[in-house]
């Protein structure tokens, strides 16, 4: 899992020096580590996807894409839930979130391993068994571009300066509007659409953009 944020350098000053430690482990993660899960998970996706369609009972293309893209748009519901209900109040995961939440510049998140592990156990393995192999790697296809999309996002929202009613520009001030209004709204990284649906959504002017 990844957290990013940018900030004001006085911001950053008033939070002093933070501890990123949990249970032993260092959440303050270099570019190289932050990005690996761009290098891991698709590989790892692309040489199950691989295996399926050589294998002797391959899936029908157009129905795996279809169950691709349902796991892509999938992805935009799990991250509104995962923000809304377990960054913010689970208790270790809202631990690691708190510190991106008062860090303005640093990239916080667990090891790569971590989020591979938890992948295989919370989406591989049941899409294995509710689907097959062949439609499970399609499944997981899917909610992998999502959350890399997601990551992705996250990352130009705190670092970039879009270009003015971009997408990644709108993407930008909704999530201020989370970290400088509000954390009780606006969870949706990617897409607000969630947050319209559930009556979370955030209006209203923010400086920190």
């Amino acid at each position: 899992m990844r957290w990013d944020a940018q900030g004001a350098a006085n911001e950053r000053s008033a939070c002093g020096h933070q501890d990123y430690s949990l249970w032993g482990f260092t959440m303050k993660m270099s570019k190289l580590g932050y990005f690996s899960e761009f290098l891991l998970f698709p590989s790892l996706v692309l040489l199950a996807t691989l295996l399926a369609f050589r294998s002797s009972n391959p899936p029908q293309p157009a129905i795996w894409v279809l169950v691709y893209g349902i796991g892509l748009f999938g992805w935009t519901f799990i991250e509104y839930l995962l923000h809304r209900v377990l960054f913010h109040h689970a208790p270790v995961l809202s631990q690691i979130h708190e510190r991106h939440h008062r860090s303005p510049l640093d990239l916080i998140g667990t090891p790569a391993w971590v989020s591979v592990l938890l992948g295989v156990i919370t989406v591989a393995i049941p899409s294995w068994a509710a689907f097959g192999f062949g439609l499970a790697t399609a499944a997981t296809a899917g909610l992998v571009t999502g959350y890399l999309w997601y990551v992705f996002v996250h990352y130009a929202t705190h670092h970039w300066r879009p270009r003015k009613n971009s997408y990644l520009y709108r993407a930008r001030l909704r999530h201020a509007r989370h970290h400088h209004l509000s954390n009780g709204g606006n969870f949706g990284v990617t897409t607000g659409v969630w947050d319209h649906v559930f009556g979370t959504a955030l209006e209203g002017r923010t400086s920190k953009v």
